[in-house]
């Protein structure tokens, strides 16, 4: 064949001779091959494997010639007029005038070769013998499956209406053309065979969901590698050399290329005793000695729910599973997904300790997946080439924990073999959206960590339900961490996952708080541990009216301690901080709320940790320390350990007023807490980050744990009236959860956890007796709005966008939704209900010129911002919710210099020299201390 086609072409450059640079069809088609064999070969876990195994009815050297051929045949459709002559000039110069000419005369048609792929693989799959022992439409409709799949390795599965629309003479299929799709493309996909070596017994005789999800994400991944065209890492293009030739040592060139983006594989070996993993713990706890006599029955896909109070040692218990099922069974790697980036940053760190220490050896790859991780400075300093630190002569790469290069761009980041992140990133796997299959490709045969799980709403638990569903049909055991959950949460969770593996109605066995529920080999078991010394205990609880309790807290902290005033607005904490101003000194107070600058944030994040951490330490510990130790003054070492201990004591006296950022994961310890109410569930969540951890010589006025909850105010009807908390939160629930608490002194836990949260989160209880009249009015019209709103409306909204079910067999286009986009926008609208909210750059005008707030650094909007000024941009900016307001910064135009899709969403304000700006009706103020304070003009 003397026509030539191409794939890529750069910029369009011609050599000094007149011919294109070009890479052709044929080698990217060979190239895309050659990556995905390696990726199924070397790569992909034996649970992803078997996944596969099933779903396409192939094992062995087959299925890997069958994943490698189909995912090579993605740009099939490349060989075609509309897209050989996108760059006419070159479809020109390789393809003659007269092939020109005959396009010119065709329709302007928007043509993706994508479609054209799915539209011109399916004969030529039949003419090679897929599906000779089925019927001739089923061996048909397999075909149009297969070939909707990897064509719609940009993002989008085609819809057959789509296929049927497309022009004949742009795809080249038309038979009275000069065009001769038989020959041009059917040359080219019998060399694709030929590489591959693969017959028509290497073809599958089925292709399920799950298989479907895989080889679409090996495609588009494997693409992707492939189209890299580094001459040292990558495929460099071939222009007229002879496919031959080129294919001398392209499957060496794949797994170089690989290599040099940081594709590592996941170690096999002997699992390690728990002490092993946690050499700090010489006795593990009941639930962790549970989990060590459960690891050796787990088969998967599995799935383990753990339930038991804050400081139980969870997260230890799920990373020891994890680890088991990857070094004992055919589990590969983790993906820890939690409900906020404050709590992802902090996991990433404990992750981060952890590998260090298990592969001391070893260079591994772990990614933070949220969509502020950029802007976390500990982070990027992991960022790096990890091929230029996994060299096995280097002497310095033992021991490495990095984050690729590669794997961190916004779509890529579930690639990693570890990660941690946000759950929405995995659940953005069961959203008809773009690229949905490559999130699940990387979550595929991987344990998946969820960790907090009691702390979303109905919508997103809808989307939770279907993401188990879908893991445990693509092999993924699950280990989902939770210290309060519902009996009927628990019987949904379970049963979502029971379904992925064909089963339903999996009734649930009785066993009392803490427990371990247990999903493995098809059978359901439930077992109750003994809680551990340092979490049974009596929590005493006392009402305060909101303005009695600044008087309570003083009295309290008048011989020191820590407390925590937890808000149910950013708007009440700051108000609330302000009220404190007089009463405490300024090394006394702090604030730490979500409208921080990130920049503040993460550093007020830090903070907390050092002062109310695990690790912190009092004075007088302290003292006693410097006193007793034997080595001062001639150590240097002792001098620095000096300095850290200065840097982690904790404060004699310190309140900290804060939103809901400081009650999920943050390891954090007050010696006194006062709240706003909330559901009873996050009330007892923020109860364990009261007398935390074991201290001596706690203040004597604190010894007992001691919450104190804002009661409701009741107007003259005797109506319970909420305040701030009722914004945020399900009027009924509020309303159940003060009933439930308005009598009690004292709560024992955990032996009264069960009975708490079913008092509140069973629907069908009825209402108490003896209940007065205005509160059982209020019982019943508040349990029918939250029937009626909470929980239809959000089911029905998150039906609305989740995938189909995992084992019900759906056409590909049913996966995905066209012209919804993936980025960090659509996540945060997509995965969680609320007001809409908007990322707000805060830049400020100077005498010395436009600047990033609190900094020299300057801003210039006329010119095109390169990756350091965007990340100094969004270091500088926040999520603003506020109704209306947001509207009215929607409204207003970025700089046409901002082109990147990082700042395609967000939104700039400029301030004055004073820190103010208008946007409306609403002034925006940006405090030192009280971060970005939102009033309405004219209030």
């Amino acid at each position: 064949m003397n026509e030539r086609f191409w794939a890529k072409t750069g910029r369009g450059e011609f050599t000094a001779n007149g011919q294109p640079e070009y890479h052709p069809v044929i080698c990217h088609l060979a190239d895309t091959a050659a990556v995905a064999r390696q990726i199924v070969q070397e790569y992909l876990s034996p649970a992803a494997i078997a996944t596969l195994e099933r779903g396409l009815g192939l094992a062995g050297e087959p299925l890997v010639k069958c994943c490698s051929f189909l995912a090579g045949c993605h740009d099939l459709g490349k060989v075609s007029p509309a897209f050989q002559f996108q760059v006419s000039e070159v479809g020109k110069a390789l393809l003659g005038e007269h092939f020109y000419d005959l396009w010119t005369r065709l329709p302007d048609t928007k043509t993706p070769h994508g479609l054209v792929t799915a539209k011109t693989m399916p004969q030529f799959l039949c003419d090679i013998g897929l599906g000779n022992h089925l019927t001739q439409r089923k061996a048909h409709q397999l075909a149009r499956r297969l070939a909707m799949i990897v064509g719609g390795h940009h993002g989008f599965f085609p819809s057959q209406a789509d296929i049927d629309a497309l022009d004949d003479g742009l795809c080249g299929t038309n038979p009275g053309s000069d065009w001769q799709h038989r020959r041009f493309s059917q040359t080219i996909f019998e060399q694709l065979q030929g590489f591959v070596d693969l017959t028509a017994a290497d073809l599958p005789c089925h292709c399920d969901n799950a298989a479907a999800m895989i080889l679409a994400g090996l495609t588009t991944v494997s693409d992707w590698v492939a189209s890299n065209p580094d001459k040292k890492s990558g495929f460099p293009y071939a222009n007229d050399t002879s496919f031959e030739d080129y294919t001398k040592e392209l499957n060496v060139k794949a797994e170089n290329a690989l290599r040099a983006i940081g594709w590592t594989k996941i170690t096999k070996d002997k699992p390690l005793d728990f002490t092993e993993l946690f050499p700090k713990i010489s006795t593990p706890r009941p639930l962790q000695n549970e989990a060590i006599a459960l690891a050796p029955r787990l088969i998967p896909p599995c799935l383990i729910l753990v339930e038991a109070l804050m400081g139980e040692g969870k997260t230890e218990t799920a990373l020891y599973l994890a680890d088991y099922l990857q070094h004992q069974t055919s589990a590969g790697g983790f993906y820890i997904g939690l409900p906020t980036q404050a709590t992802s940053n902090a996991m990433w760190q404990r992750v981060k300790s952890f590998l260090s220490q298990r592969y001391s050896e070893e260079t591994v790859n772990l990614t933070l997946s949220h969509a502020a991780a950029a802007l976390k400075e500990e982070y990027q300093q992991t960022v790096c080439r990890l091929d230029q630190v996994y060299d096995e002569d280097s002497q310095n790469s033992a021991g490495r924990v990095g984050a690729g290069e590669w794997h961190t761009a916004r779509k890529r980041s579930l690639l990693s073999p570890y990660g941690v992140g946000t759950v929405d990133q995995g659940l953005m796997g069961v959203v008809r959206s773009k690229h949905q299959f490559v999130r699940l490709f990387g979550l595929a045969g991987r344990t998946v960590i969820l960790d907090e799980i009691h702390a979303y709403d109905l919508y997103t638990s809808t989307l939770l339900e279907r993401l188990l569903e879908w893991l445990a049909v693509l092999g993924s055991p699950v280990i989902a961490l939770s210290a309060t959950l519902p009996t009927s949460t628990r019987h949904l969770l379970i049963n979502a996952y029971a379904r992925g593996c064909g089963q339903t109605d999996v009734e649930l066995p009785q066993a009392d708080y803490p427990r371990i529920t247990t999903f493995s080999g098809g059978k359901v078991e439930v077992r109750s541990f003994a809680a551990s010394k340092d979490v049974t205990r009596s929590l005493n609880l006392r009402w305060v009216s909101d303005g009695e309790w600044v008087t309570v807290l003083g009295d309290k902290l008048s011989e020191g301690g820590c407390a925590a005033v937890i808000c149910s607005t950013v708007g009440r904490a700051q108000e609330i901080f302000e009220r404190l101003q007089v009463e405490f000194a300024e090394d006394e107070l702090g604030l730490f709320h979500g409208r921080f600058l990130f920049t503040n944030r993460e550093r007020i994040e830090n903070s907390c940790l050092k002062m109310f951490g695990k690790k912190s330490v009092q004075f007088f510990d302290f003292v006693k320390y410097l006193i007793t130790s034997q080595t001062f003054p001639r150590s240097r070492a002792f001098i620095t350990h000096l300095l850290d201990i200065c840097a982690r004591t904790r404060p004699y006296r310190y309140v900290l007023v804060a939103t809901q950022v400081i009650e999920q994961s943050l390891d954090v310890d007050f010696d006194l807490m006062i709240s706003d109410l909330a559901p009873i569930d996050l009330l007892l969540q923020r109860s364990g980050r009261l007398h935390r951890h074991i201290r001596d010589n706690r203040p004597v006025k604190l010894e007992v744990p001691t919450m104190w909850v804002v009661e409701p105010t009741i107007n003259k009807e005797g109506k319970a009236q909420f305040a701030d908390a009722g914004i945020i939160y399900n009027r009924h629930i509020l309303l159940r959860s003060w009933l439930t608490l308005r009598n009690k002194n004292t709560v024992h836990l955990p032996a009264e956890t069960d009975d708490l949260i079913e008092s509140v989160y069973y629907l069908d209880a009825p209402i108490p007796h003896g209940l007065e009249l205005s509160h059982q009015q209020d019982w019943e019209s508040s349990l029918a709005d939250y029937q009626a709103g909470e929980t239809s409306k959000k089911i029905a909204q998150a039906n609305a966008v989740k995938l189909p079910p995992a084992l019900i067999e759906n056409h590909p286009a049913d996966f995905t939704r066209q012209g919804e986009e993936d980025d960090d926008n659509t996540i945060a609208k997509v995965t969680r209900l609320g007001e809409p909210t908007v990322t707000t750059i805060f830049l400020q005008q100077t005498a010395n010129g436009l600047l990033l707030p609190g900094t020299n650094q300057a801003v210039d909007l006329e010119q095109s911002p390169n990756l350091a000024t965007i990340r100094g941009l969004l270091e500088h900016s926040t999520r603003i919710g506020k109704r209306g307001l947001v509207q009215a910064l929607m409204a207003q135009s970025n700089p046409t210099t901002w082109t990147s899709a990082l700042l395609r969403y967000c939104r700039y304000v400029v301030l004055n020299t004073e820190g103010k700006t208008q946007v409306g009706k609403w002034e925006l103020e940006l405090d030192p201390l009280r971060g970005v304070v939102i009033e309405k003009v004219g209030r």
